[in-house]
């Protein structure tokens, strides 16, 4: 078997537990289990958003980013232009993920305030 094959196995038995984690929260917590997974999907794309793909140093990497940041900065106008659309595009689905964090939150929270009453 390839790489890319085991790869892809592993990834889609992460997405199997991440789906079957979700519908165990929300089988047992019903609007409120909904309301938390938007949360949690609205807090992770933010994160994202805000992070970006810029590196993350601390007191004792600070020479990895400087050389990171030396690297991107002679890059060619074309390598530039491709990076900055691959980052456009990826912005994109985080963003419609946000949108959806945002959704699943209002309909949580809001079914479970309508059942409570």
């Amino acid at each position: 078997m390839s790489g890319r094959t085991i790869l892809t196995a592993i990834a889609l038995g992460g997405w199997l537990m991440a789906s079957v984690l979700a519908f165990l929260v929300v089988a047992y917590a019903s609007f409120f289990g909904v309301g938390v997974i938007g949360l949690v999907l609205w807090f992770i794309c933010t994160r994202i958003e805000l992070e970006g793909d810029h590196p993350v140093a601390t007191g004792s990497t600070t020479s990895l980013l400087a050389l990171q940041l030396r690297a991107r900065h002679e890059m060619s106008r074309e390598q530039r232009a491709a990076q900055r659309q691959e980052q456009s595009l990826a912005m994109q689905s985080v963003r419609f993920f946000r949108h959806l964090g945002m959704a699943l939150t209002a309909i949580g929270f809001g079914g479970f305030l309508c059942y409570q009453l």
